[in-house]
């Protein structure tokens, strides 16, 4: 199969790379396009002036797998990707990302905005994310990659046969567990992932200065959330839509003047 990867973590990432390189050991055609930069964070912006799309041989990649850097956002290589790098690309895969984008991260995430651009370009997207934090030494990439391989074996499951493929869009969050502690995948929804401490205020030469950052207080979180289900141990699963219309209020036909 034809695969497109990009990611927000950069091209030299450990996640990408090591994902790149099992696709190409399972004989897949893997095309890498991602940022020259750590773009964590950058959502779906995409960049309106110049943008450089170059080929690198980084030693780090199987050789069988092409490698593009770009300067611009995650959206952005996830474009130039479909449309230039890999125009034949049947799949589009963001990650893996290093953190969990989970809840309300999935419109700050760049990881998810990659894959939401090749869903837009409609291919069937998948992002994927470790869901660890930044207390935790060790990162189990071997679990996100299981996790990978097995829903890449489950395609026609997940976006039909490939003579009738959809276009969609799954969002894929994998608990940073041994897999020997894996309960299994399960569907959910976004939860809310509410963030404690979220702007925090910092000293740097003589201005004030601050930080979006925060800590997940992911304590409310209802039964059947993506959230809780990674706390649980479970492969979250999250399809995600193009369509952002409330439609319970948009169930207001019109206001009338006063």
């Amino acid at each position: 199969m034809r695969i497109l990867l990009s990611n927000d973590d950069g091209a030299r990432a450990p996640g990408i790379v090591l994902l790149a390189n099992r696709l190409a050991e399972l004989g897949h055609e893997a095309t890498v396009v991602a940022p020259d930069r750590e773009r964590s964070g950058a959502g779906h912006s995409i960049t309106t002036d110049t943008l450089y799309l170059d080929e690198k041989n980084f030693p780090e990649y199987d050789g069988r797998v092409r490698t593009f850097e770009c300067d611009g956002t995650p959206a952005d290589c996830a474009a130039l990707g479909v449309g230039v790098a890999a125009p034949n690309a049947e799949l589009v895969l963001a990650g893996i990302n290093r953190g969990a984008n989970l809840g309300r991260d999935v419109f700050y995430s760049g990881t998810v905005a990659a894959a939401r651009e090749g869903y837009f370009e409609d291919r069937p997207a998948v992002a994927f994310s470790l869901a660890l934090n930044r207390r935790e030494a060790e990162e189990r990439y071997e679990t996100a990659l299981y996790a990978a391989e097995f829903l890449l074996e489950n395609l026609d499951v997940l976006f039909g046969p490939p003579e009738s493929r959809a276009a969609a869009l799954l969002n894929v969050n994998v608990p940073n567990r041994p897999l020997s502690e894996i309960k299994g995948f399960k569907t959910v929804f976004t939860g809310r992932r509410r963030y404690s401490d979220r702007i925090q205020r910092l000293a740097s030469g003589g201005r004030v200065a601050y930080r979006l950052l925060g800590v997940p207080a992911d304590w409310e979180e209802m039964e059947g959330s993506d959230v809780r289900a990674v706390s649980e141990g479970f492969i979250a699963l999250t399809f995600l839509s193009r369509d952002a219309t409330d439609y319970t209020l948009n169930s207001l036909r019109s206001i009338n003047r006063p």
